[in-house]
């Protein structure tokens, strides 16, 4: 491999990692209190996989003997660089240089290591399909080693910044193909802002026996998603795209399940033979959520946590009745909305959980159109309820109704966790969190005996 120079020098090995000479043949520390330096070979190579790339790095300046031992490691090898990513976003550094920089530090390590395997690889930058011939030697050198783990994040650093994604290379995995490589060491599979087209997913799946987490991000190339077969081992399963129209799974082993769907199309969506599905996220942009919960409604009832992710822009949200949930414990909504609309039409799923734990709210808003004023609805009492988390509290309607109902609900409530930071609506940040500081201050006459608030 080949590629740019720079980066962060504590996380490089020196310059001559890439001889390949066995560390076993390398002088012995002489330091007679150097007990761990005298252990064979074998056992310094299995403490430093236990290590992070950088620390075990590091252990190469201790001795000519540690010199090239950080290399047979089999460890994780990550590739992260936050400090650079901060500044990019700031404007205070150039893109095109940090990535040539960042392809250089990544090359130059996978270059320098010698051991047979490796348990993880996760490279997270702003790369896309300009950096494809060297992302794809990067994954051919970690399919080569019997990854385990696998995890390409290139989620771009600067908002509106949307070149060609990354593809994902089929030439390894396609059964026709002449440089075919073994994915059956796979174990995870994370896949963000890379595109995977519907051929490479059913070639994934079929290529991966033990294959048991799967996440794919931002793909633009998704469209017919079929996750089906009786001897997955999928166990995690989770898929971000604004281009799917039909999402089909069958998973005997499946644990757990998310789809976002960002597209104003609602794609057509079946689930079943999930007898272990026991936590669901679920996310759409434009369409109503009970789009999307009609078709787990045969599973609902074993689930233990559900996460909906929504959008609300008018009046209010009707959902039909549910059946009981019995085995909800953890329930989650993440909510962009301005003060016109309502969810107390989503209280008749908190009401169908008579054991549910912990209810988090998150509120993403909009610029109010109109402000009104607090509805009320009747809540049953639940004396299992014991915490509650707003977050972007506002002390708007939306917000304030839904909190009067969960006190209502939640008799033995024993904590109540309040942030009011949030996005601006009116205001300057210091008026509107002051404001919503002051709002917050003012539940404390209402709670349950003995619970907490807790205010951020």
């Amino acid at each position: 491999m080949d590629g740019g120079g720079g980066g962060d020098d504590e996380f490089r090995p020196p310059a001559d990692t890439a001889e390949h000479a066995s560390p076993e043949y390398e002088e012995r520390n002489e330091d007679p209190e150097d007990m761990i330096g005298e252990l064979p070979h074998e056992i310094l190579v299995s403490i430093l996989s236990l290590l992070t790339l950088k620390e075990a790095v590091r252990t190469s300046v201790l001795s000519r003997r540690w010199k090239k031992l950080w290399s047979y490691t089999a460890g994780s090898l990550e590739f992260e660089d936050s400090k650079t990513m901060h500044g990019i976003s700031r404007n205070t550094k150039s893109l095109r240089v940090e990535r040539f920089k960042f392809i250089g530090w990544v090359n130059r390590v996978l270059d320098s290591h010698q051991g047979s395997s490796i348990r993880e690889l996760r490279v997270r930058f702003d790369l896309n399909n300009r950096s494809r011939r060297y992302v794809d030697e990067w994954v051919a050198a970690a399919l080569a080693k019997r990854v385990q783990n696998l995890e390409l994040d290139f989620s771009p650093f600067l908002k509106g910044n949307h070149p060609t994604w990354y593809t994902f290379p089929s030439k390894f995995i396609f059964p026709s193909a002449r440089c075919r490589l073994d994915l059956s060491c796979l174990r995870s599979l994370c896949l963000k802002f890379v595109n995977v087209t519907d051929e490479i997913l059913e070639c994934i799946l079929s290529s991966c026996p033990f294959l048991e987490r799967l996440v794919i991000v931002g793909s633009e190339l998704l469209s017919n998603i079929k996750v089906a077969g009786s001897s997955l081992s999928l166990k995690h399963l989770f898929i971000y795209s604004n281009n799917f129209t039909n999402f089909e799974v069958s998973a005997p082993n499946l644990v757990s399940l998310g789809y976002h769907n960002d597209s104003k199309r609602a794609p057509q969506v079946l689930i079943e033979n999930a007898p272990l599905l026991t936590s669901v996220y679920l996310g759409a942009l434009y369409d109503p959520i009970s789009i999307y919960l009609h078709p787990l409604w045969s599973s609902l009832h074993q689930l233990g946590a559900l996460h909906l992710h929504m959008n609300l822009f008018k009046d209010g949200l009707e959902i039909p009745q549910f059946p009981l949930l019995f085995n909800l414990r953890h329930l989650t909504w993440i909510v962009h909305t301005s003060d016109t609309a309502s969810l107390l039409g989503l209280t008749s799923l908190i009401e169908a959980a008579p054991f549910l734990h912990y209810f988090e709210l998150k509120l993403e808003w909009t610029e109010p159109w109109r402000r009104r004023n607090p509805k009320k609805v009747n809540a049953t009492p639940n004396r299992y309820l014991k915490v509650v988390k707003i977050l972007g509290f506002r002390g708007y309607a939306v917000d304030s109704e839904i909190i009067s109902y969960l006190l209502e609900r939640a008799t033995m409530l024993e904590e109540i966790v309040v942030d009011p930071h949030a996005d601006l609506t009116e205001g300057t940040p210091m008026e509107e969190e002051q404001t919503a500081r002051t709002m917050a201050e003012q539940l404390k006459p209402k709670l349950p005996h003995a619970a907490k608030l807790i205010i951020l």
